[in-house]
């Protein structure tokens, strides 16, 4: 399976950026994209971010959508959807990190899963650092690694 772990926001490096990679260097299969929209009016970002994430789900792939009002999934339930779409020739997962305005109808309709982090709101970095870490524990479960014990 190959992740993809796309956001919005402006590219800043920062400390969250050295756990990220912590993570990112044990996939094997993974690409980070990160997308700007510099326009004011709040509708418009929104459309347009969230035509940069839906179009940075490659064709049979599958898009979860980072949301506020997603579902709380335990790692191990999200490992096995993760496993099912795998045997059912899905390529790749795209995570897709919303803007600071949220996610609007357009992504939500588009996404195949969408998911939280729980009630709380975290910073965009974070939960960057957040999925990379899901991501490399999804891995460890399907592969029956002692990491996620």
């Amino acid at each position: 399976m190959k992740y993809i772990i796309s956001t919005i926001g402006k590219i800043k490096s920062n400390d969250e950026d050295l756990i990220t990679n912590k993570y990112i260097k044990r996939i094997k299969n993974i690409e980070l994209k990160q997308y700007e929209v510099k326009t004011k009016n709040k509708e418009k970002k929104i459309n347009e971010e969230a035509e940069k994430l839906i179009n940075s789900t490659p064709r049979n792939s599958k898009l979860i959508l980072l949301d506020e009002e997603g579902e709380n999934i335990s790692s191990k339930d999200l490992a096995k959807l993760i496993l099912n779409w795998s045997n059912n020739n899905i390529i790749s997962v795209n995570f897709a990190i919303g803007g600071a305005f949220g996610n609007g109808i357009k992504i939500k309709k588009s996404a195949d899963k969408i998911i939280a982090l729980g009630k709380l709101t975290w910073p965009h970095q974070m939960v960057k650092m957040m999925v990379a870490e899901q991501i490399y524990r999804i891995e460890t479960i399907i592969k029956g690694h002692p990491y996620h014990k």
